[in-house]
């Protein structure tokens, strides 16, 4: 099911997120109504370009710039923990989407929140780039925004409810998230994923 929005919203947990594409166009370093091109973190973690199927040093790093306070038992983790990283990976394709997601795709993203030693905040902006289709990006705006669907204001009790509400809302806003996509893909000449633009949407509108 679609629901149309007009030109560049979003319905998001039951909330219009009517300014969505230029909320999406602001972070993404374009031209915008409110003026001219401006630098967010997504020239320094959405443009960097890694091997997706293996856990370099450099994604922990890139995730630095949504992720303020990374520490050095945060660094210790990903480096310890990169065999049991790339082993995730090489579970999930590339190109699985979370709309259309299998029961087996949907446990590995449950699973993550047993992984333990580092905050599924992190983790998640860190395997999001590897699996941006599929892994959302979970931080306080996304949790408090789903909050009166999933109940919990925390991430690792949210997570199971999040990824089920996320994907009933990709597919309800099929329509105007391909028409964002479709504009972003021209100007950028590269794919932003649906699951990337509605958490640039919702963590731009909290801070406007």
């Amino acid at each position: 099911m679609s629901t149309s929005l007009g030109a560049g919203g979003l319905m998001l947990a039951g909330h219009h997120h009517a300014e969505a594409l230029d909320h999406v166009r602001r972070f993404c370093g374009l031209s915008w109504s409110g003026g001219p091109p401006e630098v967010w973190a997504f020239r320094y973690y959405d443009l960097i370009r890694t091997d997706p199927d293996r856990m370099d040093p450099i994604d922990v790093l890139a995730a630095a710039a949504i992720h303020p306070g990374l520490s050095r038992d945060d660094l210790a983790w990903f480096d310890t923990n990169r065999p049991v990283l790339d082993d995730w990976l090489a579970g999930v394709g590339v190109d699985v989407q979370m709309v259309d997601a299998n029961d087996a795709a949907r446990e590995s993203l449950v699973a993550l929140a047993g992984f333990g030693g580092v905050t599924l905040t992190l983790l998640s902006k860190v395997l999001h780039r590897k699996r941006p289709h599929l892994m959302p990006l979970v931080d306080r705006h996304v949790v408090d925004r789903y909050r009166p669907i999933t109940g919990e204001r925390r991430p690792l009790e949210a997570w199971p409810g999040l990824i089920e509400a996320l994907a009933i809302d990709l597919a309800r806003n099929a329509e105007p998230l391909a028409a964002i996509r479709s504009v972003l893909r021209d100007e950028l000449e590269m794919d932003v994923s649906a699951l990337r633009v509605c958490d640039i949407a919702i963590w731009m509108e909290a801070r406007s």
